[in-house]
């Protein structure tokens, strides 16, 4: 896939998008839900990216290596305390050129966080 056609997919597809609370009802007295897509953190390196496109890339690389300054910036309930699990469902696929899907929830519990990151098949 060139750089051209990545682009327009992610373009299309409306990649980076931002955190979207989805929390249903039935959950909200436990649990905040949050969603979004992120774009593969190499997508900042492509010729011709949008700044979006560049800025998602590296709130993908936050959220990947430091989930709580990402959680931070994006205000979701987290402070110094927290504790972040991540679980990664296809970590044997590359996230080098493809999207990804990322859940949150917070507890209610205060400092417990759980990451969910699913990586889009090529």
């Amino acid at each position: 896939m060139s750089d051209d056609e990545l682009i327009a997919m992610y373009e299309e597809r409306g990649i980076p998008t931002a955190w979207e609370p989805i929390t249903p009802a039935s959950m909200a007295p436990a649990f905040q839900l949050w969603f979004r897509a992120l774009p593969s953190p190499k997508s900042k390196d492509l010729d011709g990216a949008s700044q979006a496109l560049k800025d998602g890339a590296d709130q993908a690389e936050l959220l990947i290596h430091k989930p709580l300054d990402a959680l931070r910036e994006a205000g979701i309930g987290v402070d110094d305390q927290t504790r972040i699990s991540t679980l990664v469902v296809n970590h044997e696929k590359t996230l080098e050129r493809f999207i990804m899907y990322a859940m949150v929830v917070v507890s209610t519990n205060p400092h417990t966080v759980g990451i969910t990151i699913v990586k889009e098949e090529e």
